[in-house]
């Protein structure tokens, strides 16, 4: 799994490969694609989906700092069922129960009700007409004025759409996407200008960086504070995240946006099941990894966190806590917690108040390090097992193998 140790100083000009199947990027340093860490790792750098607070699921018994109201049944179906008919007793206590805990929210503005759908019997994931845009703007218009004024001083964030660049999410086109998202805009800013909008974040390489691209050059990078972007990688080891990420960045700096904080909005997608929870519906779909519930499985969380930080990530929301399918990190029945929460908890240990100043690959296995407001440094170790693989012509792994973590004092 991971190990944590004593450092050594930084060496500043390693040479690292990562090849990720098709995907592959050259680190020419140990640091990151940054030329700078970020500051110290806040509890808000360790998000989290939560579906049913409201409904059963008990407080997350982890630390974190950030919350994104996705799929937690608060869209604009789920607000104005019926025009001019809302509510939010749902939503209403989701923040009271953000300012309890000091969690800071992100809402996604999404999901068109039937009666205000450009397309009411479209089918959808969700719904139908669920996914398509409004057919009048107004209406639009009027969702975004009375969430932002109700909710004015208690939530600041607030997230365009849902990974638009998948039909199943939305089915409108950029240009209409574009207008979406600078009105919102307007209309948060003028109700309170420290309000931050995140851009609509697509999921993965390829076909959906284009999209990205597309949404910032036809005048989105105009209207929001944030880009974002979900660097799913189910079907690999977390290491098949940088290319993805770096190449976003490419876009960013293409764009003119290349200095807006990039956030991860939504990841996770690695199966931890076992217990009887049924797999997502993606997981035969999309070839998605099964890590199965073992001490082991949490070491992909935690590179993850470790490397999207390297990387200059500022914000990561994992999806989810309390999913009904392998996806959860708890069972979705009785409540019980996976291993990984363990891992969640080690991590957070380990990263906050502290910087995470580069990561870097060496042979078969990867490094990073960490230094505290002392000067005080710390390296994490693991294996790749999926290059090990690569090199040695075999399948990928399931599950990581290697060892439940384990620390070192410093002296």
């Amino acid at each position: 799994m991971i190990f944590l140790t004593d450092t050594l100083p930084l060496r500043r000009h390693l040479s690292a490969i990562l090849t990720a199947l098709l995907l592959t990027v050259s680190i020419s340093t140990s640091r990151t694609a940054h030329t700078a860490p970020l500051p110290p790792v806040p509890a808000e750098f360790f998000g989290l989906h939560i579906h049913r607070a409201d409904a059963g699921t008990a407080w997350p018994a982890v630390s974190f700092g950030s919350w994104r109201l996705w799929d937690a049944y608060v869209g604009w179906a789920q607000l104005e069922p019926e025009r001019g008919q809302w509510d939010f007793s749902r939503l209403d206590k989701y923040i009271a129960m953000a300012a309890l805990t000091r969690t800071d929210l992100l809402l996604p503005l999404a999901i068109t009700p039937q009666w205000a759908s450009a397309r009411p019997t479209e089918p959808s994931a969700y719904r139908p007409g669920n996914v398509a845009e409004p057919a009048d703007i107004a209406d639009w218009r009027n969702y975004v004025q009375t969430v932002g004024q109700r909710y004015k001083g208690k939530i600041h964030l607030y997230e365009i759409w849902n990974e638009p660049s998948d039909r199943n999410h939305y089915t409108g086109n950029v240009e209409k996407l574009v207008e979406l998202t600078c009105e919102a805009y307007r209309i948060l800013k003028a109700i309170d200008p420290g309000i931050r909008v995140v851009s609509p974040a697509s999921a993965g390489p390829g076909k959906h960086i284009d999209y990205l691209d597309r949404f910032l050059s036809l005048g989105g990078k105009q209207c929001i504070d944030i880009v974002a972007h979900h660097f799913y990688v189910p079907r690999f080891a977390p290491e098949a995240m940088i290319p993805i990420i770096r190449q976003v960045r490419q876009v960013m700096q293409r764009n003119g946006v290349g200095n807006m904080p990039l956030w991860n909005t939504e990841t996770g997608g690695w199966i931890e099941n076992g217990d009887g929870t049924p797999d997502h519906p993606m997981v035969a779909k999309g070839g998605w990894r099964k890590l199965g519930l073992t001490p082991e499985s949490g070491a992909f969380l935690q590179r993850a966190f470790l490397l999207a930080r390297a990387e200059g990530i500022e914000r990561f929301y994992w999806y989810s806590w309390d999913n009904r399918y392998g996806l959860g990190m708890i069972e979705p029945t009785t409540g019980a917690l996976k291993p990984m929460v363990e891992s969640w908890r080690q991590m957070t240990g380990w990263m906050l108040g502290q910087t995470v100043t580069g990561c870097a690959q060496q042979s078969a296995g990867w490094y990073c390090e960490l230094q505290d407001r002392n000067g005080k440094r710390t390296r994490i170790t693991w294996q790749d097992d999926d290059a090990l693989q690569r090199r040695e012509g075999m399948a990928a792994s399931p599950v990581p193998q290697s060892v439940v973590p384990q620390m070192q004092s410093n002296n």
